[in-house]
């Protein structure tokens, strides 16, 4: 398994991160942030191999060594991952506190100690505060990295601790290109449309495209278009949904509410989230209430939360928000 190949978003992070470790003084702990599907955790693990290189460069680690071999494949002594156990799980407090422990014991290697922790907002209050004395007393040579789609759900107490990294989405032609690159069977036409399904960040563009879940977003866009219509039926689509579906279409929802508000008063479509739906979403406006939009919208914000952070069941939450856009039922 090889390491992470640069990405061309990632210059000017990795530019600050190689400044300062060529300087020495790499902080003790780094937020890296952005949007999902920016590659955010491989610029980390890319942060980690040029840290535990044997023979690092200036541009990164060399790729050769032992201790690249061992971070490509995962394995390294020195490098600590804390992750959910599965998709949509908090992580949970014991892997923080397994985190602080290895980050308390001596290098393997002899130098640098690395861990990562991603998504960090997915840390509950337990595990935040596990990771407090860590930040608070980091040991020498150590990197703690926080990947964050949502640095905003971190406790104050732990951004204030960290130095930030945002990880920008790249323009759109850097984007188209790239994405070109890795799919170069995929017509122009339906990499745009990745490319507006994922807001531009290219890695979701890719795997939207290879999963399939193109097909996916223009179901949930017609239950959207027909729930006023016949909410019981849009309700249906989430029959068969696991949790990351339904978070995927509330996402999906919550940006083409915003989209509609936009074309309401008067936008272009080329400023809308998903400007290639600009044309159906356009058949919502005639009497559209945009008081009743606006407390749809947080009626989605809210069932997105409850996705995340509750074992609320996936089809009533969406029969739920299905049945507010129809009327069915009064916002709180």
């Amino acid at each position: 398994m090889a390491l992470p190949e640069p990405l061309p978003w990632h210059e000017v992070p990795w530019r600050a991160f190689a400044a300062a470790r060529a300087a020495g003084r790499p902080p003790h702990a780094v937020l890296l942030w952005g949007p999902p599907g920016l590659g955010k955790g491989l610029l980390a693990r890319r942060m980690a191999a040029a840290l535990l290189c044997e023979a690092p460069a200036e541009a990164g680690p060399c790729g050769a060594c032992r201790a690249c071999g061992l971070v490509a494949a995962g394995t390294h002594p020195d490098l600590v991952l804390a992750a959910p156990e599965e998709p949509g799980r908090p992580i949970p407090v014991d892997a923080v506190r397994e985190l602080a422990a290895r980050l308390a014991l001596a290098s393997h290697g002899g130098g640098w100690r690395v861990a990562i922790l991603e998504p960090a907002e997915r840390m509950n209050v337990a595990a935040a505060n596990a990771l407090l004395k860590t930040l608070e007393e980091p040991g020498p040579d150590t990197l703690l990295v926080l990947v964050s789609h949502l640095p905003g759900r971190l406790p104050p107490t732990v951004r204030s601790r960290c130095h930030r990294l945002r990880v920008p989405v790249p323009d759109a032609e850097t984007a188209r290109r790239w994405l070109a690159e890795r799919l170069p069977e995929v017509a122009e036409d339906a990499l745009a449309a990745a490319l507006a399904a994922a807001h531009g960040a290219p890695l979701l563009a890719e795997s939207l495209s290879r999963e399939g879940r193109l097909a996916e977003r223009a179901a949930v866009l017609e239950a959207w278009l027909q729930a006023a219509r016949d909410p019981a039926a849009a309700g249906a689509v989430a029959a068969d949904w696991d949790r990351a579906a339904l978070e995927r279409a509330l996402g999906w929802l919550e940006g083409w509410s915003v989209d509609l508000a936009r074309l309401a008063a008067g936008a272009s479509a080329d400023v809308l989230g998903s400007p290639d739906l600009a044309a159906r979403l356009r058949t919502l406006l005639e009497g559209l209430d945009l008081s009743r939009l606006h407390r749809f919208h947080g009626r989605v914000r809210r069932a997105r939360r409850l996705a995340r952070e509750s074992q609320a069941g996936v089809q009533p939450l969406w029969e739920d928000v299905m049945l507010a856009w129809a009327g069915g039922e009064e916002e709180a």
